[in-house]
């Protein structure tokens, strides 16, 4: 009998065990930590590329330097001249106008200020600008009227009065280039100005 008890008792204690496990709320789980995305690599940032180096348009001569000559300069202003750069060769004409004399030039250095002053009366005209070409013209007559490039000026200037085309201008006083200009341009190529009876009226398309 008393071992019967004790049986008894055991289960009771045992059941009384399960029922208060029983009986007790389950234990919350332990919250996981969120996933967060993965933030994305930040990309290395595009090497920015060196910024192109302005280049001079091609064919296109860089105007010459402030100590240049004025025979240097009369050179440049004729290239761009010869390339139908009006503008520019133009401005550089004045450049030698306004530039005073070299000593090697000598008694030359008139015939430099008046070839200047023809071609950027040609230079003017080629682009339309009358008034200003006009002026260039009234220059080299209050010079001297009688000198060659005067002279040639005028009747350039007369013949684009009838026909208001330079380049028929020029052809109508080509003949008489050589002739009345020789000495004239044979005193600028001997201070190395590039220019000649052929050249001297030419007008290339601007």
């Amino acid at each position: 009998m008393l071992a019967l008890a004790m049986r008894l008792g055991w289960l009771s204690g045992a059941a009384l065990l399960l029922v208060v496990i029983g009986c007790q709320a389950p234990a919350p789980a332990a919250p996981t930590p969120p996933t967060s995305a993965a933030a994305p690599k930040p990309s290395a940032a595009p090497s920015p590329s060196a910024a192109p180096s302005p280049s001079v348009a091609p064919g296109a001569a860089a105007p010459p330097a402030v100590s240049a000559s004025r025979v240097d300069v009369l050179n440049a202003a004729n290239a761009a001249y010869r390339a139908g750069d009006f503008v520019v060769a133009g401005g550089l004409y004045e450049r030698v106008i306004n530039t005073p004399p070299a000593p090697n030039e000598g008694a030359a250095a008139p015939t430099v200020v008046d070839f200047a002053h023809f071609r950027a009366m040609l230079s003017l005209l080629a682009n339309g600008s009358e008034n200003e070409a006009k002026a260039h013209l009234d220059a080299l007559q209050q010079r001297d009227a009688s000198a060659p490039l005067a002279r040639l000026g005028q009747q350039i200037w007369d013949q684009y009065g009838m026909t208001a085309q330079l380049r028929a201008a020029c052809a109508q006083i080509q003949p008489q280039v050589a002739s009345q200009a020789g000495p004239t341009l044979a005193a600028l190529q001997g201070l190395g100005v590039t220019v000649d009876a052929q050249t001297l009226c030419s007008v290339a398309q601007g």
